[in-house]
């Protein structure tokens, strides 16, 4: 329905649909899909020769299969165009199956032939044939309800049976249905369909280029509207390249150009108004925010509410649309006043095509808005996490009844707490989350019972604290006549309750915000246990301001400044260290500018801004405009400053590169490219300004040699779609490219061939970086995902998934430590893509691995599981250090542990056939004892403890001699499982099949006297001492670690349970305060021995278990071993400004009203700059 103004010309209806699809009333107004509707007709002519049919149609969401149907197929059956003769009098059915598939049928049906609903409705269900009364034409649109809307999979069944049965027969129906091709595979189950997924299927193709142009141009020249020179080329450039463009973006463009329109001048839809709508991208959002934001706070709201209920989560996690009826929408609205207002609400999203109204229900108009609309997303995102935690819920039991209720496929720990949190959630939303039977009843409940048994001790230790904080909090109550020390009590009480606090709110910002509150209040081991956490988490704070998507950042060359470019057509500054905005935003003259482009000169002073197709140049400090701007031939897409300082380069609309001479705003050389060829979209420099590097609409990515202007070598092939953005590494040998087939791929400079591919989900890339030093490319795109990549091995190394909107634009610091992201939401989000993450490369390795003393060389057994060899490599570059050390003769098997001497002149090698000595600098084996195993090398490399024979012994390694006692204990040293030397050398700890920890004297040989640990949860397969020789570290087969007081013979703090896995290795740091474990599932977790709490998340990379780790001495460094015969490095250094880390991570500090919510007792402080 076209909207007309008061002036009643053809140019005052809009002929765009924007997010609904076309009908058979606009039929005049449907371009671009001639040649699809005629393949439809003949397909569907070709089927119907001699009996009924059913004929599948299908295409990605967003490519337009709705309007095809209803506005293509159905009106040219309506003029007689299929090749079957009477065809123009079939009568012609449109349903959508909804949440009631037959009671749609039967009205339909109803309204077509007449009848009762009772009796059409039974004959429908049970005698499909008896109600055709000759051949008619039944399209089913977005079958894909049937999966989504409808939960009872008989009531499936039987209407594709009707359907099936309407089709059979000489007089038989033509049953079209349309369905996603993401559903495909739920039809392919129904053997039904078999004959028409076989021969009966129609795939729904993007545009070509000339559909696309037409689907544009014609409706505007059907209602008498312009279009403005070298708007449909700016369109086509954003929407992709190539024969095919991107599948879907139609209901984004409709959209966007149905916003156009209202923003036209006179009779002509202009670049200025595309631009100021939000142009393809970001039009939906915008749509969507204007309408949102126009309502008062509690009907904005209410609207969210009534967007939830038109909203249903699948299994899986998918969200799709439900038709609501409006009654359910006025409860959903909670609108006290009456459905007046409700309905107000409702028209409101509809007058801007975002909702479709029926008499008496409402849904979502396209799938696009549940894509396109983060404050939706952002609103849908505790369901969407409610679904996922259902949906492991449901396979963890499935696996846990499959192998015979075994208590270790249980859930413990935050699992657990996850499925409690999300229940109420699940209760009422009975339709998403229907029940999920008795089996995973039983399973929540063993698992909750099974969770109390093993954590009753846990529970016993926080009690004590907690009774210890309200005796403080008593005891500073009554010391009236002693205030310092009552506040002091008073002010323990205060900082242990906010770090417990901080430790369980699901909020990242407000948990690092009370974090530093509690520190600031008193320093106890929670609240540092909790600044800790906070400082190594990922995260390192946001920027906002922008009222609209930011689509580019960049940090000044010293790293002192952030600049962003926005939507909303402005440039802002920031402060690195603060996150604070620098000054006014640098405008320009309303719809001068929509989309702002930018870049720093090499010298740090200079912002040049791109905005339509002028470049403007500005001073930092002052902001103010620097000589005359840049004028380009077409919309700037890219700048980059070459390093020289002299000369900027753009890439444009019509697929030309420019240099420029700064000083005089003039060309520099001629132009790269071809004009009106492929829009460019990236571009960049090489380190050293000679070389250019684009990417672009053609689908190629380009080198450009800077002073000739010409092309270097062949283009780089291989990307099926447009390019959005390229980066050169530092040393220059490798290129990295993303583009709209959803890859990044990564190539050789010298050779032109591609080194491998990068592949995140199924989402499109906008963006690509690489890191100062080059072991890392990051990458940013639809998904909303921030993704870091191993750029030696192209293995994702960890994402962030914080955004809800798409990510358009990533950059890293200049010395790497903070990588930023800019995404469609409005806001930037800064993260540090260094700590707790691996470091450098993998390396080949299996078996065991250690770190010499200084850091520099790390060791692994050769990635061969029977090899003996050991390799040497250079640590912090990860490269070999020459050629393997090979035994003189050894046994097919592979090292399994490994240790260096003090003075990490010697390396110690175990494996079957005992223990190997090694000159490290000259690489020669100079000592083998074939009976020694279980070697543990003293902490002045004099000796070794090891077992030989049934016995313990101590073998000196100068003379390659036992010396001192002989330990023999039946039971305890005929068969060792773990032993641990104490850092002064004169304890010997071991373990045996009895599982029992003993502890020997050195010098005696006696065993101490004392209570002895028994690790009741099974085999023992690792001991550590902590540096001090204090404790005890122990792990055993009941996924726990355990601390033992060596001194006092006794168990300290609690067991360490890690959320999955469970510990094979262990290390101390060298100050003892922290413990890193090495998991069965390859995480490496690491603990504060303070409070006996995880550390941060689990560190990801292996993909089976850790057989070795070894904490690096200067406490910045684990190394580990795996299962997955790789050995890599972990950087588990600690930021030197622990308070300051957190305040960056929260943003900002505790506002007064939250401090007093929280702790009113304390009088409030600014805890963070």
């Amino acid at each position: 329905m076209g909207e007309r103004g008061g002036g009643g010309r053809s140019h005052d209806v809009c002929p765009y649909q924007g997010l609904v699809p076309f009908e058979s009333t606009k039929a005049e107004l449907f371009f671009g899909r001639t040649r699809a509707t005629r393949s439809l007709l003949e397909r569907l002519a070709g089927r119907l020769g001699r009996h009924g049919s059913v004929l599948l149609v299908s295409g990605a969401s967003g490519v337009g299969k709705s309007s095809l149907l209803r506005a293509g197929l159905l009106p040219a059956l309506a003029e007689g165009m299929a090749p079957l003769p009477g065809s123009r009098d079939w009568p012609r059915l449109l349903v959508t199956p909804g949440a009631d598939p037959f009671g749609t049928l039967t009205a339909a049906w109803v309204r077509q032939f007449g009848g009762t609903a009772e009796t059409t409705a039974s004959r429908l269900r049970h005698a499909p044939a008896d109600a055709l009364n000759g051949r008619c034409v039944l399209v089913v649109d977005q079958f894909e309800e049937l999966f989504t809307l409808v939960s009872d999979e008989r009531e499936r069944q039987a209407f594709v049976r009707t359907l099936h049965a309407l089709a059979r027969g000489r007089d038989g129906a033509a049953v079209i249905v349309g369905v996603r091709a993401d559903y495909w595979d739920r039809c392919a189950a129904y053997p039904q369909f078999a004959e028409a997924i076989q021969d009966g299927q129609v795939i729904v193709e993007p545009m070509t280029e000339p559909d696309l142009r037409l689907a544009i141009t014609g409706p505007a020249a059907t209602a008498g509207l312009r279009l403005e020179p070298g708007l449909v080329e700016i369109i086509l450039a954003e929407l992709g390249a190539g024969d095919r463009y991107e599948a879907g973006a139609l209901p984004l463009l409709s959209q966007a150009l149905r916003n156009t329109w209202e923003r036209r001048e006179k009779d002509t839809l202009t670049v200025r108004g595309y631009e100021d709508s939000g142009r393809v991208r970001d039009s939906v959002r915008r749509t969507a925010d204007e309408v949102l934001d126009a309502l008062r706070p509690d009907d904005r709201k209410a609207a969210l509410r009534i967007f939830r209920r038109m909203t249903t989560i699948t299994a899986g996690g998918r969200v799709a649309r439900r038709r609501a009826t409006l009654s359910e929408l006025h409860t959903a609205a909670s609108v006290h006043d009456t459905r007046e207002r409700t309905a107000a609400l409702l028209s409101a999203f509809a007058d801007r095509r975002l909702l479709t109204l029926h008499e008496d229900s409402a849904e979502i108009a396209h799938d696009a808005l549940l894509t396109a609309w983060p404050a939706l997303r952002q609103w849908l995102e505790p369901d969407l996490a409610a679904q996922t935690v259902y949906d492991g819920l449901v396979e963890a039991a499935a696996q846990w009844a499959d192998n015979h209720r075994d208590p270790a496929f249980l859930y413990r720990g935050p699992r657990l707490l996850a499925v409690q949190d999300s229940r109420p959630r699940w209760e009422r939303d009975p339709d998403s989350f229907p029940s999920p039977g008795a089996t995973v009843d039983s399973f929540v409940t063993a698992s909750e019972r099974e969770a109390r048994r093993v954590h009753r001790r846990r529970r016993l230790v926080m009690s004590g604290l907690a009774a210890l904080s309200v005796i403080a909090l008593i005891a500073a109550g009554a010391a009236v006549s002693a205030a310092d020390t009552a506040n002091r009590q008073r002010g323990l009480a205060s900082s242990r309750q906010l770090a417990v606090l901080s430790e369980v709110t699901g909020d990242t910002a407000l948990a690092s915000m009370m974090a530093v509150a509690a520190w600031r209040i008193a320093p106890t081991d929670e609240a540092r246990n909790r600044v800790l956490t906070a400082a190594t988490r990922t995260g390192r704070g946001t920027l906002t301001g922008h009222e609209r998507g930011v689509n580019a950042v960049e940090f000044s060359p010293d790293g002192a400044l952030i600049a962003t470019g926005s939507d909303d057509g402005t440039a802002r500054l920031w402060d690195a260290a603060t996150r604070r905005q620098l000054g006014a935003p640098i405008t320009r003259a309303k719809y001068d500018c929509s989309s702002v482009r930018l870049a720093f000169s090499h010298d740090g002073r200079t912002l040049a801004t791109a905005c339509l197709s002028t470049v403007r140049f500005y001073d930092v400090v002052t902001r103010r405009e620097l000589g005359p701007e840049l004028k380009a031939g077409g919309v700037v897409n890219a700048i980059a400053f070459n390093p020289d300082g002299r000369t900027l380069a753009t890439g444009d609309s019509k697929g030309v590169v420019q240099q420029w001479d700064v000083a005089t705003r003039r060309p520099h050389g001629a132009p790269m490219g071809r004009p009106h060829g492929k829009a460019v979209f990236g571009i960049t420099y090489g380190k050293d300004g000679k070389i250019l590097a684009t990417a672009g609409e053609d689908k190629t990515a380009r080198l450009w040699d800077t002073a000739t202007s010409r092309q270097l070598g062949k283009p780089f092939t291989g990307h099926t779609q447009a390019l959005t953005d390229v980066a050169i590494s530092p040393d220059g040998s490798t290129l990295a490219t993303v583009s709209w087939d959803r890859t990044g791929r990564v190539w050789d400079v010298a050779t032109r061939e591609q080194k491998g591919r990068l592949k995140d989900r199924t989402a499109g890339y906008h963006s690509i970086a690489f890191s100062p030093d080059g072991t890392r490319i990051a990458t940013g795109g639809d998904s909303g995902r921030t993704v870091l990549w191993d750029t030696a091995t192209r293995e994702q190394l960890f994402a962030l998934s914080d955004n809800y909107a798409a990510v358009d634009d990533i950059t890293f610091s200049p010395d790497g430590t903070v990588l930023a992201a800019a995404s469609d939401d409005g806001v930037v989000r800064l993260a540090d893509p260094r700590t707790l993450q691996q470091k450098g490369t993998r390396v080949p390795a299996s078996g065991a691995v250690a770190l010499s003393p200084d850091g520099r060389i790390l060791v692994t057994g050769v990635a061969d599981e029977k090899s003996p060899d050991l390799q040497l490599w250079d640590a912090a570059r990860q490269r070999p250090l020459g050629p393997p050390l090979r035994p003189v003769t050894a046994r097919r098997s592979a090292a399994y542990q490994l240790a260096f001497t003090p003075d990490g002149r010697k390396l110690l090698s175990e494996g079957l056939d005992g223990i190997r000595l090694w000159d490290v600098e000259t690489r020669r084996e100079i000592a083998h004892e074939k009976s020694l195993h279980h070697a543990r090398i003293s902490s002045d490399g004099r000796f070794v403890a090891a077992q030989r024979d049934k016995s313990l012994v101590f073998w000196d390694l100068a003379s390659g001699r036992d010396f001192g006692p002989r330990i023999t204990v039946r039971d305890a040293t005929d068969v060792i499982t773990a032993m641990a030397l104490s850092p002064d050398g004169t304890i010997v700890a071991t373990a045996g099949f009895d599982n029992r920890i003993r502890f020997f004297d050195v010098a005696t040989g006696a065993e101490r006297p004392g209570p002895t640990f028994k690790a009741h949860g099974g085999f023992v397969n690792d001991l550590a001492f902590s540096p001090d020789g204090t404790r005890l570290a122990v792990t055993a087969y009941d996924s726990s670690v355990r601390l033992w007081d060596v001194p006092r013979r006794r168990a300290v703090g609690i067991g360490l349970i890690a959320e999955e896995g469970m510990a094979t290795a262990l290390g101390f740091s060298p100050d003892g305060k922290i413990l890193a474990t090495g998991l069965t599932n390859g995480e490496v977790q690491l603990w504060d021995l303070l409070t006996y709490r995880r550390l941060g998340s689990p560190m990801t990379g292996h993909d089976k278990g850790v057989t070795d780790l070894a904490y690096g001495r200067d406490g910045t460094t684990v190394a580990t071993a795996s299962g997955d015969r790789t050995a890599r490095l972990w950087n588990v250094r600690t930021p030197p400004d622990l308070v300051a880390a957190a305040c960056a991570n929260a943003g900002r500090s505790l506002t007064r009203e939250e401090w007093e919510n929280l702790v009113p007792q304390e009088e409030y402080r600014q805890t963070c700059p």
